[in-house]
């Protein structure tokens, strides 16, 4: 029941009608939603201080209960429910109820569970109507709980619905803010070292994934480490493992700023939410060899269909199915056992006699989540397991595995994802971390190869970063690139450096294609290709093994990409895995050719070896 009669609250909204405006009937609605005795506090938020917060924040006990926008007395709610403002809260707020003080309308995951009219506004007086209905819904939203979260997806799909409010929150704030202030000089670093032409709600989109991905990854620490202290955002950049320095030094750079008071509120939200998690259970699958399908990806891959399904889309982030994934890593492995004679494959330690490198150096230019660098592992594990050295896996880790295996990504949340899912497997296996050693995931932007510099103090992490996956893509001799590269028409990655790279492909014998259309070669799976093709060629030697995209293999506009390739290396090995649905194709038996991905794009394996001078052929 509300603490006050429903004949009192419509009294003091007749009173204050006069006054026209929607903030003059707060203290009314505060008053119908506080309940001392429960320990319930309708908190009135000062948008001055706070950003891209509805009017109310509801708390029990200092808990999180919910969220009211209290729109002015008589204001149509089906118009209202229309706005842009709106569809956002509702995106965003789990627990939502949407009021012109007469009317009210609750959601529970953006979706309407009940409306009720209080009272009925012709006439000189508010006569209160439907009081036991309004008196439910008060309650029910009073007592939402949210959903059990007793699974990885669960999560999954409760931290991308947070992770909204903190983007929501942080676009708010960058309006309100002046252009010299602590986000834009954030925003500002950002984009002079990773992403230069980076607008504010990219930007946006890309500050509250470093919350959420930071908070996420701290709380897997804190849990990892029960006799700690409390888990507050204050305190949960000490539990970010310094096998990810740039994410520890990221986070703790982002909580500390003035900025982060306007938006604190959203984080804080969040940081409840993992709080009460039972993160041992959420994590309890996550590193394990034995299952077929990765708990890990699918966590992200349930976050990023949540949180923004066409930013999945856009981006090219496809969970590689493990039987592929594990394909090529088979594959590569037994290519270095049978054709570099290396017996021991990807688990091979052995240096190079002159530059004194380890022989078999291991990329993935963009890693994602990580899979691919996962099966690697397991790769090598089992090869140690085969001539009984599974048991020095610990020494072999930290003197011959970390040193030679690499990964870059751009996108933040993939990136913190990657460390973590290598972390934990590494430490199943027996692997115990010591000291500062960190993984060989970058954050960068593998098609960029110029070196960063910064004057501002976040950008001066970025650039860091940067630079040192700078020095493993220019001088460290790398023998085997793998992966699933993002394919992308519109390619957003016109630097100069990738696109003389490409620039190769646009001849045949020497002459120009000649082609009226040759956009095709932008696509960025094709830009990829050539930064593997350069690497290997560098290298001297070595292993390209991608799925990808399958329009090069007999679109005219890329034959002098085949022929480039064809120059590159001795042997190349295509699988065409078709599944191409703009094409029509079918299978064998007459049915829809059906992709491994779920893209219209057709997809193809192609392997490609190209061996040192003495060797070839």
């Amino acid at each position: 029941m509300p603490s006050i009669s429903f004949d009192t609250y419509l009294k003091s909204i007749q009173k204050n009608l006069q006054k026209g405006s929607e903030r003059s009937h707060y203290p009314a609605l505060k008053d119908l939603l506080d309940d001392p005795v429960k320990g319930i506090d309708a908190v009135i938020e000062e948008k001055g201080n706070k950003a891209g917060i509805p009017d109310f924040t509801v708390k029990r006990r200092e808990l999180l209960v919910g969220y009211v926008e209290a729109k002015d007395v008589g204001l149509d709610l089906d118009q209202i429910e229309k706005t842009e403002q709106l569809k956002r809260y509702l995106e965003a707020f789990p627990n939502l109820i949407l009021t012109n003080y007469i009317e009210f309308r609750w959601y529970v995951n953006g979706k309407r569970r009940q409306k009720e009219i209080l009272a009925d506004l012709n006439g000189d007086k508010l006569q209160a109507k439907n009081t036991d209905k309004i008196t439910a819904l008060l309650d029910q939203f009073l007592n939402y709980t949210g959903e059990i979260i007793s699974s990885p997806e669960d999560l999954a799909r409760q931290m991308a619905r947070l992770t909204k409010a903190i983007l929501l929150a942080t676009e708010t704030a960058l309006d309100l803010e002046a252009t010299e202030g602590e986000l834009h000089q954030l925003k500002q670093g950002f984009s002079e070292v990773l992403l230069p032409d980076i607008s504010d709600s990219d930007f946006a989109d890309m500050y509250a994934q470093t919350i959420s991905y930071g908070l996420f990854t701290a709380r897997v620490g804190h849990a990892q480490n029960p006799a700690g202290e409390q888990f507050t955002r204050r305190t949960a950049g000490t539990y970010i493992p310094a096998t990810n320095p740039f994410l520890k030094r990221l986070f703790n750079t982002i909580v500390e700023t003035d900025a982060i008071s306007q938006i604190d509120w959203a984080i804080d939200d969040l940081v409840q939410l993992l709080s009460q998690v039972d993160m041992g259970n959420i994590l309890e699958n996550f590193g394990r060899r034995t299952r077929q399908e990765d708990p890990v990806v699918h966590f992200y891959e349930t976050f990023l269909a949540a949180y923004n399904s066409a930013l999945r889309k856009s981006r090219g982030v496809y969970y590689t199915p493990e039987p592929v994934v594990s394909f090529i890593v088979r594959s590569i492995d037994a290519i270095l056992k049978d054709r570099f004679d290396l017996p021991l494959g990807l688990a091979d330690n052995s240096k190079d006699p002159v530059t004194q490198k380890p022989r078999v150096q291991i990329l993935d230019p963009a890693t994602g989540t990580g899979t691919f660098l996962y099966e690697v592992v397991k790769q090598i594990y089992r090869n140690l397991e085969e001539i009984g050295m599974a048991n020095q896996w610990d020494s072999y880790v930290r003197e011959n595995l970390l040193n030679r295996l690499f990964g870059f990504e751009l996108l933040m949340a993939p990136y913190a994802i990657a460390h973590l899912k290598l972390g934990l497997q590494l430490q199943e296996l027996g692997y115990q971390f010591k000291g500062k050693q960190r993984l060989g995931i970058y954050l960068t932007n593998t098609l960029d190869e110029a070196l960063k510099k910064s004057e501002i103090l976040f950008g001066q992490y970025v650039a860091q970063e940067a630079n040192e996956a700078s020095t493993i893509k220019r001088d460290t001799p790398v023998m085997v690139v793998l992966g699933n590269p993002p394919y992308s028409y519109e390619s957003s990655n016109k630097g100069q450096w990738i696109s003389s790279l490409v620039r190769d492909y646009y001849q045949v014998n020497g002459q120009p294609l000649n082609e009226k259309n040759p956009k095709g070669l932008q696509d960025d799976y094709v830009k990829f290709i050539r930064f593997g093709q350069w690497r290997i060629d560098r290298t001297g030697s070595g292993i390209l093994a991608f799925i990808t995209n399958h329009g090069y293999l007999d679109n005219p506009t890329f034959r002098g990409m085949r022929q480039s390739l064809e120059k590159t290396f001795d042997e190349i090995y295509v699988m065409d895995l078709h599944g191409n649905s703009k094409k029509k194709e079918v299978a064998p038996d007459g049915l829809p050719d059906q992709n491994v991905f779920d893209i219209q794009q057709g997809v193809a394996v192609a392997i490609m070896v190209k061996y040192p001078k003495e060797k070839a052929v």
